[in-house]
């Protein structure tokens, strides 16, 4: 279903009243507030309805994850993305936009992808998720951005009709190496705890 997928990897996430903040960023105002007013029950909440003005916003606030809209005027949320990680934020990040995907977003150092219209269970499950990701190794992080890609293409109106796009072999591949290092890192994880004489991950299997 377009807009919505599952998690690549098996993680359990609530959203419950924290002091995390997020950033909403779209130039259709009256969409950004009903974002904002959805997640304010649970979340701090900044609001931006220009490129230029979420720019300032993260350079001023603490901000731990980005909804950004992809088409706007003046700037693209594409061009807000690369600016963004130009001037070093690490936010997690979601592009939530009526622009199907393409190939291209392979390329841009995002999370997420949700295509409008968005309901608020699904906008709430990619904050969730978000959240939860911040808090996992970069290995794990890029496991979820290539997996979310991988997802969101290939049930995109472009891919769906085809048996198997050869375009996504090189992507594919990607997500199966990143997600060896992703089992890696966690084991060096249940290692370290070990030696310490904790265990915060059990294994399930």
């Amino acid at each position: 279903m377009p807009g919505t997928h599952s998690l690549p990897m098996d993680v359990t996430v609530d959203l419950p009243t924290t002091d995390a903040t997020v950033l909403v960023v779209d130039d259709d105002e009256d969409l950004a507030d009903t974002y904002a007013l959805w997640l304010r029950e649970h979340v701090d909440v900044h609001v931006a309805y220009s490129g230029s003005d979420a720019l300032d916003v993260l350079a001023t606030e603490p901000i731990d994850v980005v909804l950004l809209d992809r088409r706007m005027p003046s700037m693209s949320g594409d061009v807000v993305l690369a600016e963004m990680r130009s001037r070093g934020h690490d936010q997690r990040v979601s592009l939530v936009t009526a622009v199907e995907p393409t190939l291209d977003i392979v390329s841009l150092p995002f999370d997420e992808y949700l295509v409008k219209p968005v309901g608020r269970e699904p906008l709430e499950s990619t904050v969730e998720s978000l959240l939860a990701l911040a808090e996992h190794a970069d290995a794990f992080q890029e496991y979820f951005s290539l997996q979310s890609k991988l997802a969101v293409l290939q049930a995109g109106p472009e891919y769906r009709t085809q048996d198997d796009p050869a375009d996504l072999d090189a992507l594919r591949e990607r997500v199966v190496a990143a997600r060896e290092r992703a089992v890696d890192s966690l084991e060096d994880v249940r290692c370290d705890e070990d030696a310490d004489g904790t265990s915060g991950i059990t294994d399930t299997g």
